[in-house]
């Protein structure tokens, strides 16, 4: 019997669907299908509901607006899918139960740690919706100890205290509107222009005072961009226009999923600072993913069962003891 993978959103492009097709298949010559279906809001229950019942169902990538609905429909899920309240990735497992996963988080983390960063200490993150959701969630796996968000609508704010309720005090907003009329002010009064440039990262003054020593240069460790600015097909120009500005981070990351490098990640490529691009982020999810069905086909094909549940059990030792009441007289 052949499987499928579906590609669930509003409207899914073709292109994309012949991607994770490659994607799942990676050059195997296995039973997989991969199905796009376009849902309208209006009918999600019913089509989806539809699309679990089926025998061939074998797993699903989910777009926006679906992630959050999604969860709905799972009967198990992973920490991080429910720590953001979204998920991205369906699979059927043997015993027919419906597993979550968003797994957008493992690959931000990974996508760090292959450029040789194991920990970010302080963080600035343009943007508040789902994709700075993921960059906040991924940079709590990695300790981060202070957090900078931009945010354009005013709800956004008290959603991401309620939701990182483990983080809230570590972090602290600022509108992007405000961000915007800065440097619409500093490049209309020329600001840096006697000034100098700041050093490029990496840089470290010499301690002696004889030579203009002091401490190294105080930067913060990462500044991510998590707008659809720089995306094809949207409007608007980068908020960041300042070289110097970029030189306050030892390292970009624009989220826009572009194969092109996008005019922030130029900028910060001319002040020198190390600018990494978000197509590669697709990839790598798409590869967790991956991942997951195969394994998950396996298993199924292989006549595997699922492990049980761990049930935690209090001992006699430690098990509640009922309270009596004291009788009076």
């Amino acid at each position: 019997m052949k499987r499928k993978v579906y590609l669930i959103g509003p409207k899914p492009d073709a292109d994309c669907a012949a991607q994770l097709h490659r994607a799942v298949l990676a050059g195997q010559e296995l039973p997989i299908e991969v199905e796009s279906i376009a849902m309208e809001q209006a009918s999600f229950h019913e089509r989806m509901t539809e699309m679990l019942s089926q025998p061939e169902f074998l797993g699903a990538k989910i777009l926006e607006p679906y992630k959050q609905p999604s969860l709905a429909y799972c009967q198990e899920i992973t920490p991080s899918a429910r720590g953001l309240g979204a998920v991205n990735t369906l699979v059927r497992r043997p015993s027919g139960l419906i597993y979550g996963e968003n797994t957008d988080v493992h690959a931000f983390v990974d996508y760090l740690r292959e450029q040789g960063i194991d920990r970010v200490r302080t963080a600035l993150v343009m943007g508040a919706g789902g994709a700075a959701r993921v960059a906040l969630a991924g940079l709590r796996n990695m300790n981060c100890a202070r957090y900078m968000v931009g945010f354009g609508h005013p709800r956004r704010p008290a959603e991401i205290a309620s939701q990182f309720k483990d983080i809230r005090r570590q972090i602290s907003f600022f509108q992007l509107e405000d961000m915007k009329n800065f440097f619409g002010w500093i490049n209309e009064v020329d600001f840096f222009a006697d000034r100098d440039p700041l050093p490029a990262p990496g840089y470290k003054k010499p301690k002696r005072r004889d030579q203009g020593g002091g401490d190294a240069v105080k930067r913060w460790d990462l500044l991510v961009n998590a707008t659809p600015v720089g995306d094809n097909g949207t409007t608007g120009e980068s908020l960041i226009t300042v070289t110097n500005f970029l030189r306050c981070f030892e390292r970009v990351l624009d989220l826009v999923p572009s194969a092109e490098p996008t005019e922030l990640v130029n900028l910060a490529r001319s002040a020198g600072v190390p600018a990494l691009q978000g197509d590669i982020l697709n990839r790598m999810q798409e590869d967790n993913a991956r991942e997951m069905w195969l394994r998950e086909y396996r298993r199924s094909v292989n006549g595997e069962v699922d492990e049980p549940r761990k049930t935690t059990r209090r001992s006699g030792a430690n098990r509640r003891k009922p309270l009596l009441k004291k009788r009076n007289g």
